[in-house]
């Protein structure tokens, strides 16, 4: 794992912690958290690191790339999207009210996000309702 340019100054952003998801590639960028929760985007040939995010939250998940957008994860049950850069640019932060601990998926042109407590469709034009379940007396989507 990389460690920063001086091992002997390295701060604990300049390194890549212990972690359980996979790495998502495109357009030879990176991408990879750790569960210190720090976001890692790196250079795929060079290993040459184009900058980190601290999540403030540790990730179980891989990030997900699609649409020229980066999803991550994390277990504060924030996703946080990022525009697929070099750069680093947080586009948005979208809190689901439960940790994450799964990669966001799709299929069908929806975006499936699971949180510890529920799974959140979502889809250009889609209308969100909340209703009463009657078989757990929780809150379930319509």
């Amino acid at each position: 794992h990389y460690t920063g340019s001086d091992p002997e100054q390295k701060k604990f952003e300049d390194t890549l912690h212990r972690t359980l998801g996979s790495v998502a590639i495109k357009n030879d960028l990176l991408y990879i958290a750790d569960q210190s929760g720090l976001f890692h985007c790196l250079n795929a040939k060079t290993g040459k690191v184009h900058w980190t995010h601290d999540m403030l939250a540790a990730s179980w998940a891989s990030p997900l790339i699609v649409d020229e957008k980066v999803y991550m994860g994390d277990e504060d049950g924030d996703i946080c999207i990022f525009k697929l850069s070099p750069d680093k640019d947080l586009i948005g932060e979208i809190n689901m009210g439960s940790s994450v601990y799964s990669t966001p998926v799709v299929a069908n042109n929806v975006l499936f996000i699971a949180s510890k407590d529920e799974l959140f469709a979502i889809q250009p034009g889609a209308m969100f309702k909340r209703t009463k379940s009657k078989s757990s007396g929780g809150e379930v989507a319509d």
